[in-house]
């Protein structure tokens, strides 16, 4: 079935040249057209191969055989080539140059293919426009007059260089970092904010639902683009390096990302792997996160049958276990209950006081007095104003 589909799509365009060919319908020129046109078809390049090869030599036959047989050639005007491979015709060499010129471009289309690369070629064309439009957008919103705490952060971040910040106390070093949402009606969801966050410190994200703040977490964890602005951990830029960057931090997400097939045991001992923390250590660093967030009695059991509230256990222990300099938590001690949320806060102050950054947000001005060395109260994607809770 496939040669004969094969063989006739070599002799639809093939049948089409020698009818317009013939000298007493006047369209020669048509025919050395359609020749050239024909010469991006595969099929067309081989059929015409194998027949200009078998006519050349049949003509060379016939030609050089007799002298009678010269005079015929020439009376009717019939031409060969000696080399076959020559490019006139009936030479072949225009037709092997165009099939060996296709194989060229189809192989090189299947490697763009099969790596990807034609999308993110498409993806970083569209980006680039769209981050254009969004700057024009973000050059028309007004810089608001800000508090003078606000001003004071967005200064140092911006007048000091990212090194220098990183290499003193600062993990995490966020420059006038922005989201737009492109759509219909284009949403600025946070904007230009900057940050310095130092070793041992928790900072605290305070705003209503919609303020921006788990837009931010997900920028800083590469589950979002960038419109501009960057942010450093430990000197390594989001935009350049994310796999290093996400190499050092854990992210508790808002809404748990746990696969239910899988007890908690064997959820916590995968991450610690992944953390490259020795094999002889990861038996007690487990142990020791199940019994500090009173996971003991369900470790064994799978992650499907947990309540909402032990879900959110295992999801702050994840982004907590292996010790990663920088930690993001969204709003972890949601569900949870008194007791639950109270040993929550003793791991995160203990990883705190490890040297660890912490950035945490949370509805509860309870939580962030207990746990925040700093706050920001985050309103439509600005930073309204910030400082240590008995500040604010």
């Amino acid at each position: 079935m496939l040669m004969m589909t094969t063989a006739k799509n070599v002799a639809v365009p093939e049948k089409m040249l020698k009818m317009v060919s013939i000298p007493e319908l006047g369209m020669v020129d048509l025919s050395n057209t359609l020749d050239k046109v024909f010469l991006t078809l595969p099929n067309y390049c081989l059929g015409q191969s194998i027949s200009k090869f078998y006519q050349n030599y049949e003509f060379i036959q016939f030609c050089t055989s007799s002298f009678e047989s010269v005079l015929i050639c020439k009376v009717f005007n019939i031409t060969y080539q000696t080399n076959y491979f020559a490019w006139e015709n009936p030479g072949v060499g225009k037709y092997l140059t165009a099939m060996a010129a296709q194989g060229l471009s189809f192989l090189l289309l299947l490697f763009l293919i099969e790596t990807n690369l034609l999308w993110r070629m498409r993806t970083i064309v569209c980006d680039l426009r769209r981050r254009r439009k969004w700057v024009m957008l973000l050059n028309q919103v007004p810089v608001l007059p800000e508090d003078r705490d606000v001003a004071d952060e967005r200064k140092k971040v911006l007048e000091s260089p990212v090194a220098s910040i990183s290499s003193l106390n600062s993990p995490l070093v966020i420059k006038e970092l922005t989201k737009v949402y492109s759509s219909r009606d284009s949403c600025l969801a946070v904007d230009r904010i900057s940050l310095a966050v130092s070793k041992g410190e928790c900072f605290g994200l305070l705003g209503f639902n919609g303020a921006g703040k788990t837009t931010t977490f997900k920028m800083l964890t590469g589950d979002e683009s960038i419109t501009s602005g960057d942010a450093y951990v430990d000197g390594h830029s989001i935009l350049a390096n994310i796999k290093k960057v996400q190499q050092r931090i854990g992210y508790c997400p808002q809404f748990d990302a746990l696969l239910d097939h899988m007890t908690g045991r064997e959820t916590l001992s995968m991450y610690a792997r992944l953390r490259g923390i020795p094999e002889r250590y990861i038996g007690s660093c487990v142990e020791n996160m199940l019994r500090g967030l009173l996971l003991e009695p369900y470790a064994n059991k799978l992650i499907r049958t947990y309540s909402g509230g032990n879900k959110r256990k295992l999801s702050a222990g994840i982004s907590l276990i292996g010790g990663p300099p920088v930690v993001f938590l969204d709003e972890p001690s949601t569900g949870m209950d008194p007791v639950a949320r109270r040993l929550l806060w003793d791991a995160v102050a203990r990883t705190r006081e490890c040297g660890k950054s912490i950035i945490i947000t949370s509805h509860s001005m309870e939580e962030c007095e207990a746990l925040c060395t700093r706050l920001a109260i985050m309103v439509n994607g600005q930073f309204k104003c910030l400082g240590s809770p008995q500040h604010l």
